[in-house]
């Protein structure tokens, strides 16, 4: 599968791939009230979005703390964020399918830290 990024977007990276990965789980993606597939939430409570697209979530063979997309876009769209003030929104080209990657953090000091046990 041919995977070329085009965009980040805080912390979702999108790839234009040339077809989907066979085999792979999937379920539906969380939705906003006005019916966009909910690609990220933010530490703010704002979520990035693509509405206008079949947008599912990969189950298998996903990193742990990591989250992958899918968006077969049929009518250009765009990624946009739903802040009051907003991240640039991303264009996705039609007949086009993207693979959306939201990132992990790994924090060393929550690895360390512990309660006490005797």
């Amino acid at each position: 599968m041919k995977r070329t990024i085009i965009a980040a977007q805080g912390e979702v990276r999108i790839y234009k791939i040339d077809a989907l990965p066979t085999g792979m789980q999937t379920r539906k993606p969380e939705l906003t009230k006005s019916g966009a597939a909910i690609i990220s939430h933010s530490e703010q409570g704002h979520h990035h979005c693509v509405a206008g697209a079949d947008v599912m979530e990969r189950t298998d063979n996903v990193p742990a703390g990591m989250q992958v997309f899918y968006a077969i876009v049929k009518n250009a769209t765009k990624l946009e964020q739903d802040a009051a003030v907003p991240h640039k929104s991303i264009p996705l080209e039609a007949d086009s399918i993207y693979e959306m990657r939201v990132a992990r953090e790994f924090d060393p000091f929550a690895e360390q830290a512990r309660r006490v046990a005797d």
